[in-house]
């Protein structure tokens, strides 16, 4: 029985992938004013720090200090691992052992927080928090942290810090872990945990999610769904520190042992009320698209064009808005312009291929996917896109070379498992393709395709029993999930295989 079963389509097609401390507070009074962002970036850069695990890495920022022990904030996924030894770097190079742990998140439901502590002699000042709901639609934002080190950068042997600007774009009315926070702004992983300040120098957020959208991927005579790859949006979310100010007694922490300052901003958001400001028309159109008006994206991201005509995110974005719109050719068009005036930028050379994936040109992606790693060698997803364009094109070697590229750089990624195991079941290696689909299922316990390629797999290597039970357990989750359509096709399988 030689078939396989996509993430997104049929049963019948092999397809492919897919503390406690005291202290004095300030509550400022008086109104506060606007810092430049170098003075910002000069505050972020001394009291962000580093926390380096030995399974993982992530950032945090210094909220409290009593005597010698400082307290960090920071996210609950960067410090999870109860097995680990994790440390603080501080700007100054020194690196300190975490004392204490206050993980904040009990369960995937509650917000993604915890704080940390470290001792040090050392004098190294505490964060100014302020009052997120301030950061309304339209408002100027500076997310720091630092950034794991890609491997184009061996040379560098420590991580470096990133102060990137951006602009609130929607508050989400609710969240399952407190993100509710979204803003337009450039990060890379390691700078979970960071801090997010507003046009004050005030910490408002805890970053700690970075987007991502979803194209489809044909093949080459697009008569079937082959795979699900991530597209590069920009946009990403942090916790609104007003969440964790209402968890300051769950954290063992009293609000005399921080510094906050609730005064009005300065920096009231953004307003078209210039027509002759790119700028206004561009971050509106951010807001319209994150808030899901793509028509009224693509307008305001017109007259931004129109009134600067070497706008490239505005191209960017503009393109984005079109892929979702489903009007390939403009997307690409956009895409190919935003490349023109920037040669480096990433994220469209990567999202210019999925969208020419999309249109069945797998060389054209899988020569966009290739620029991508030129420029970054650590861009995960591009070899596993890559690979998925090459696995449909019959190169398999090259496919699967790809993938565990890209599981060396991200091993946590369940969907590249599934990809590299319909390789390996192209090329009749079953029992690998077996191990890919576990590892699959045991990084995503409702992963149902992948159940369902498992149990395929497993009728081919004449184990019907395994086979039937894995595709029942497919047919579960896919009706759990509302794709009652392939819980019928897993169904009708188990039919055939009884009879």
């Amino acid at each position: 029985m030689n078939r396989g079963y996509s993430r997104f389509d049929s049963l019948t097609s092999i397809l492919a992938g897919t503390v406690t401390v005291a202290g004095i507070v300030v509550f400022a009074a008086a109104p506060v004013f606007a810092k430049t962002p170098q003075e910002i970036a000069q505050v972020a850069i001394s009291l962000t720090v580093q926390i380096n695990g030995t399974t993982g890495s992530g950032s945090g920022f210094i909220i409290a200090k009593q005597g010698t022990t400082y307290t960090v904030l920071t996210a609950n996924h960067v410090v999870d691992d109860t097995k680990a030894t994790y440390t603080i770097r501080s700007h100054r190079g020194k690196d300190y052992p975490v004392t204490s742990f206050k993980r904040l998140q009990k369960s995937q439901n509650e917000a993604d927080v915890a704080v940390v502590t470290f001792n040090s002699t050392e004098s190294y000042p505490v964060v100014t928090l302020g009052d997120s709901e301030q950061a309304t639609v339209g408002t100027e934002i500076f997310v720091f942290g630092y950034p794991g080190i890609p491997a184009s950068r061996q040379y560098q042997r420590d991580r470096n810090f990133e102060f990137v600007p951006g602009y609130v774009t929607s508050r989400l009315p609710n969240h399952p872990q407190g993100y509710t926070l979204r803003y337009n702004a450039v990060t890379k992983g390691g700078m979970s945990g960071g801090p997010v300040f507003d046009g004050e120098g005030r910490v408002v957020g805890i970053h700690g999610q970075g987007d991502r959208d979803y194209d489809y991927v044909t093949d080459t005579d697009k008569k079937v769904i082959t795979g699900l790859a991530d597209t590069k949006t920009g946009f990403n979310s942090a916790i609104p520190i007003n969440t964790f100010l209402a968890k300051l007694s769950e954290a063992g922490l009293n609000r005399s042992a921080i510094l906050v300052n609730t005064s009005t901003a300065t920096n009231a958001p953004l307003r078209l009320n210039n027509p002759n400001d790119a700028k206004t028309y561009y971050v509106r159109g951010l807001t319209r698209f994150d808030k899901g008006d793509l028509p009224g994206a693509v307008a305001d991201f017109n007259q931004a064009i129109q009134t600067q005509s070497d706008y490239a995110e505005a191209y960017f974005y503009r393109a984005l808005a079109y892929s979702d719109l489903k009007q390939m050719p403009q997307s690409i068009a956009d895409y190919s312009r935003a490349i023109a005036l920037n040669a480096g930028y990433v994220d469209a050379y990567y999202n210019r291929g999925l969208v020419l994936s999309a249109l069945g040109d797998k060389p054209g992606a899988i020569a966009d996917y290739t620029q991508v790693i030129r420029l970054d060698r650590n861009f995960a997803a591009a070899y596993n896109n890559r690979g998925l364009a090459l696995s449909d094109l019959g190169d398999q070697k090259g496919a699967i070379d790809d993938f565990n590229q890209a599981l060396q750089i991200n091993p946590g990624r369940a969907n590249t498992y599934f990809n590299r195991g319909l390789a390996l079941f192209r090329i009749n290696n079953d029992r690998s393709a077996l191990a890919d689909y576990t590892q699959a299922i045991q990084l995503n316990p409702n992963y149902a395709k992948a159940y369902a390629n498992r149990g395929i797999t497993l009728a081919r290597m004449r184990d019907t029993k395994g086979a039937i039970a894995d595709l029942q357990q497919a047919a579960r989750l896919f009706r759990d999930q509302g794709m009652n359509a392939d819980a019928q096709k897993a169904l009708d399988l188990i039919g055939q295989l009884q009879k």
